[in-house]
């Protein structure tokens, strides 16, 4: 007879749910990660009855599911959780997983590891309440910056929505379709990595967690980045220097629209610029691609005498829009 047998299956999921309760649920099957839509194409809410039910076949039945944090309330996006994904390998994500968690414990503050499927580990916040997305973010940064953990993968990766979709998801720990071992589960990354059933994970994680007034400690810590140093370089040529998303950008250019035939190509080089920032290329590199990329899609800049400015503030508004 197993764990789960043994306890109040239906108690568990509803605790479950209120833990991880967010803006809409995400369907996670055959590797494929996207938005769970209703037989009229509406969306599921990641709250509610039909959620409880959800999360109870989460838990025990499958499918597996993830969920997008962001929920509006009092005219502001808030969430009930933050989660902050590290994939640098097993062994550094685990470093960076401990080090934020001794550092939250010390601000008063209970944070759960997992391990993720691939290899790293997440870290779970939750909070009593909601609190406002922009607050869950930036408490985040400022403890993995306190520890010098990466902080590339904050969730809520988004504070806000601009109504074409629901902004970055994140997959629940505990699906039943899991591969057992430990993948998805939450760890105690002090006991030579001990798996911590959801029997126990549930209610400790109930009890124990953040107050709005708890968080209030953390986010104090936060601090504005700075934009990095202004570099002045000269035209330059189209490069293969980009990888990833930057790279296909920078591939597709401008796309074509029933308003703009040829394509948007202030919206192109934003989409570039975000691309370049959350992949942590160099301010060097990044106005050079831009100046390039420019140059092949029509000029808009490159003839004018203000060029290099122009550039710098697409670099400068895509910094504030991706750190925010």
């Amino acid at each position: 007879m197993d764990a789960a047998s043994c306890v109040d299956k239906d108690e568990i999921a509803n605790d479950f749910a209120m833990l991880f309760r967010g803006g809409k649920v995400a369907l996670d099957t055959d590797g494929e990660f996207r938005p769970w839509t209703t037989d009229s194409g509406g969306f599921v809410p990641a709250d509610g009855k039909d959620w409880l039910s959800i999360v109870y076949d989460h838990l025990w039945a499958g499918p597996s599911v993830g969920v997008y944090p962001l929920v509006m309330h009092d005219e502001e996006f808030q969430v009930y959780w933050g989660c902050v994904d590290w994939d640098t390998g097993p062994q550094e994500s685990l470093v960076h997983a401990r080090n934020v968690r001794t550092a939250l414990a010390q601000l008063g503050v209970v944070g759960w590891v997992e391990r993720s499927r691939s290899k790293g580990f997440h870290l779970w916040v939750f909070f009593t309440d909601v609190v406002p997305a922009v607050e869950a973010r930036r408490g985040l940064i400022a403890v993995c910056d306190l520890v010098d953990a990466p902080t590339t993968e904050v969730n809520p990766k988004q504070v806000e929505l601009s109504g074409r979709g629901w902004g970055n998801g994140v997959r629940l720990p505990y699906g039943h379709l899991r591969q057992r071992g430990g993948a998805n589960e939450i760890t105690n990354p002090d006991a030579t990595i001990s798996i911590v059933p959801v029997t126990r994970f549930v209610p400790q994680a109930m009890e124990t967690r953040a107050t709005s007034d708890d968080w209030k400690a953390v986010t104090a810590l936060w601090k504005p980045p700075e934009p990095p140093r202004r570099v002045v370089t000269g035209p330059t040529p189209p490069t293969d220097a980009l990888e990833g998303l930057a790279a296909f950008i920078r591939r597709l250019g401008p796309e074509p629209s029933a308003h703009k035939p040829t394509g948007d190509r202030s919206i192109a080089m934003w989409k570039l610029a975000c691309a370049m920032t959350r992949q942590g290329y160099s301010r060097q590199t990044m106005l050079r691609e831009l100046r390039a990329a420019d140059i092949e899609w029509g000029r808009k800049f490159a003839n004018r005498q203000d060029c290099t400015e122009q550039l710098e503030k697409i670099l400068d508004n895509a910094y504030k829009d991706v750190h925010q």
